[in-house]
């Protein structure tokens, strides 16, 4: 598949995914995108726009969601080189802040978490439905209110990276959705303290084996009863804390 095409498929997964969690379809989007492929459809679409024209950009940048735009999928390391210097100034200006918070989270998880799957991207190779790490990043805001809150301890095993790793862990943790996105509507609101928890990568991925994901009760349990088995996992319930 040329970068191209793989364009167009990332351009149709994020009409898809803004669809179904923003409920925002953008069905000429669509359309364009179908008729004259995504790297026409976006060079179009990066020309200067009216108010109606920009109907999309806004309604997903309202909703907290702008690594759906075109515009963030256009600024994504792999396809920025489909599109001139002029163009990918384009999308980032109309990101605006947006924008700059897009670029540093791509380049943070990419280095950290190079098996993740980035929103607005398909994969085939053995991957049947994406999976995205936390929607905190979203809102960068919402992961410091919950980490001054909670603390950098993980909420199911208790792990601290500072404590374990010295200096090179600080402030690592992955902060999780007590309420998985896909059970909310638009109307949502965040509560950063009672909707968000850290917990520690390992953890995460286990929370995230089922669908809809085990809660954080749920899966203490699973750890204790394996560690009341013989399993080498370190048991490191001792300091529970009471999350919401």
């Amino acid at each position: 598949m040329t970068l191209e095409n793989e364009l167009t498929e990332a351009f149709i997964a994020g009409y898809k995914v803004a669809g179904e969690e923003v409920g925002y379809w953008g069905r000429r989007f669509l359309q364009a995108v179908k008729k004259n492929g995504g790297l026409a459809t976006a060079q179009r679409m990066l020309l200067p726009r009216n108010i109606g024209q920009r109907k999309g950009l806004d309604a997903l940048l309202e909703a907290n969601r702008p690594e759906l735009t075109v515009e963030a999928i256009i600024l994504q390391p792999k396809f920025r080189p489909l599109f001139s210097i002029s163009e990918l100034k384009v999308a980032q200006e109309r990101l605006g802040e947006y924008g700059k918070l897009i670029s540093t989270h791509l380049a943070t998880r990419e280095r950290l978490f190079p098996d993740e799957l980035p929103p607005g991207q398909k994969y085939v190779e053995g991957a049947k439905k994406q999976i995205r790490v936390n929607a905190y990043e979203r809102d960068p805001k919402a992961r410091k209110a919950c980490l001054a809150y909670h603390g950098y301890d993980c909420s199911v095993c208790g792990f601290n990276f500072e404590s374990h790793y010295g200096e090179l862990g600080i402030h690592f943790i992955h902060v999780h959705h007590l309420c998985p996105l896909s059970l909310t509507d638009g109307a949502y609101v965040l509560d950063p303290v009672a909707d968000l928890c850290p917990v520690c990568p390992n953890c995460h991925a286990m929370l995230h084996r089922e669908d809809p994901p085990l809660s954080i009760e749920q899966l203490r349990k699973q750890l204790g009863q394996a560690s009341e088995k013989g399993s080498p996992i370190r048991r490191l319930l001792s300091s529970e804390k009471d999350f919401p």
